[in-house]
């Protein structure tokens, strides 16, 4: 029985997600919020290509940080610098040299998760480390989030469905999936995130019922000289629409709050 044939995962309840800005969003799950891939403030090579959705000064208390690489758009040390409760966040990175720098800054409570590993957060949540692929020698993060029957998948900076293929094989579904669409590669070489058809085939693999996607918009900067965009969020819907109509694509403008119900379960 392929993944597609599998049973789905359960509607879960108290799911609300808010995108800041490219891969950075807060997920709300059963009242525990956890912010992923943070990026607030823009460099002078680096622009977010959309409006912010959320201060950092707006955050709620966090029940952890988690962040896929140590890309500038996904570890945004600036900010991190000003959070209020940094002290009592746990933080959970792909690399070692992320944790150091996480607790120079004052969060004590930084810890590597490596592949396959999971740390409970509270009686309730619990956070997996999913292989996704690494950028140069280091390994990047996916996660999945796990409270109650709520199960919710998240690659800020991943390319290959493969790795989702296999992480299937061995996991129950997700209910939501959140990934990459904007297929960003540079000019010569390999993707470094999913285009839109692949985000829509590994939410189809991971037996998800709303795909909702990040990593996708691309400014005009000097680094869009180098790296460029292979499609859009737009065009996960349309394909989802037009070949895969059991799933439901969420295109969130930034600051927007989105919140899954039993309805939206295939």
């Amino acid at each position: 029985m392929s993944n597609q044939d599998q049973p789905t995962a359960a509607a879960p309840a108290g799911l609300a997600i808010t995108r800041v800005a490219n891969a950075c969003v807060l997920l709300e799950l059963n009242d525990h919020a956890i912010l992923t891939d943070p990026w607030f403030t823009e460099r002078w090579y680096l622009r977010r290509g959309e409006p912010l959705g959320l201060g950092i000064t707006e955050l709620p208390p966090l029940t952890a940080i988690v962040a896929t690489s140590f890309a500038a758009n996904h570890w945004d040390l600036r900010a991190l610098r000003t959070y209020r409760h940094k002290s009592v966040t746990p933080v959970y990175v792909s690399t070692s040299r992320m944790v150091r720098q996480a607790r120079a800054l004052g969060y004590p409570m930084a810890k590597r998760l490596r592949w396959d590993e999971t740390r409970e957060l509270t009686p309730t949540l619990t956070v997996e480390a999913v292989p996704a692929g690494r950028t140069l020698a280091w390994r990047n993060n996916a996660y999945v989030f796990s409270s109650g029957q709520t199960r919710v998948f998240f690659g800020g900076e991943i390319a290959d469905v493969a790795w989702l293929e296999r992480y299937r094989a061995r996991r129950a579904p997700a209910a939501v999936a959140l990934l990459p669409t904007n297929g960003l590669r540079p000019v010569v070489g390999p993707p470094l995130v999913m285009g839109p058809r692949q985000a829509v085939t590994a939410a189809n693999t991971l037996g998800a019922d709303v795909l909702v996607p990040i990593h996708d918009a691309h400014a005009d900067d000097l680094l869009s000289l180098i790296f460029r965009r292979h499609g859009s969020a737009q065009e996960a819907k349309a394909l989802a629409a037009s070949e895969s109509p059991g799933l439901d694509v969420v295109c969130l403008p930034p600051g927007e709050r989105w919140t899954y119900s039993a309805a939206d379960a295939r």
